[in-house]
């Protein structure tokens, strides 16, 4: 099965990373597969990541929030999250020939931020790292675990390698 669009979710931590170099590794194989490197930001988060001191969603009604002001605190809660998305990935993508996309999108979850992308790009495989932050030992994180369960394409969990287990 050959793979065109890959989908990489992206949260800056060290399992995004080695997922980030699996795609890359498919892609150098084809210059002709693009890579999608997305971080998902949680609509519930944005205005306290941009240091506010109260979280309007819960200090006023939702409908006195202005519209105008909302656009501007998402717009500018996805530009700084790109920016970290760029140095967290560094030099990692450099003298790649593929087509790579760095985008931060807002989502009311994680995971169905990823399937609406992949769904609306025309992704056809997601490669995405798993924390294992399961009880079980050994048990897919929650959002790796929900992408596997709803996602249309094949996901590929990039495990972290047997020297840090």
């Amino acid at each position: 099965m050959k793979f065109s669009n890959i989908l990489v979710p992206f949260d800056k931590s060290e399992h995004a990373v080695r997922a980030l170099e699996i795609a890359k590794g498919l892609a150098e194989e084809d210059p002709g597969i693009r890579l999608h490197v997305v971080d998902i930001v949680y609509l519930s988060e944005m205005p306290p990541s941009l240091g506010l001191e109260a979280n309007p969603y819960e200090s006023v009604p939702p409908l006195a929030v202005d519209p105008e002001l909302y656009r501007k605190l998402a717009e500018a809660t996805l530009a700084r999250e790109r920016d970290d998305m760029d140095r967290a990935i560094g030099d990692l993508l450099d003298g790649l020939p593929n087509p790579v996309e760095v985008t931060a999108v807002n989502a009311p979850s994680v995971v169905d931020g990823i399937n609406d992308y992949a769904h609306d790009h025309g992704c056809d495989l997601i490669v995405m790292g798993s924390r294992g932050l399961g009880v079980l030992r050994g048990m897919l994180g929650s959002v790796s675990y929900g992408v596997l369960r709803s996602a249309d394409v094949p996901v590929l969990v990039a495990k972290e390698p047997a020297e840090k287990r």
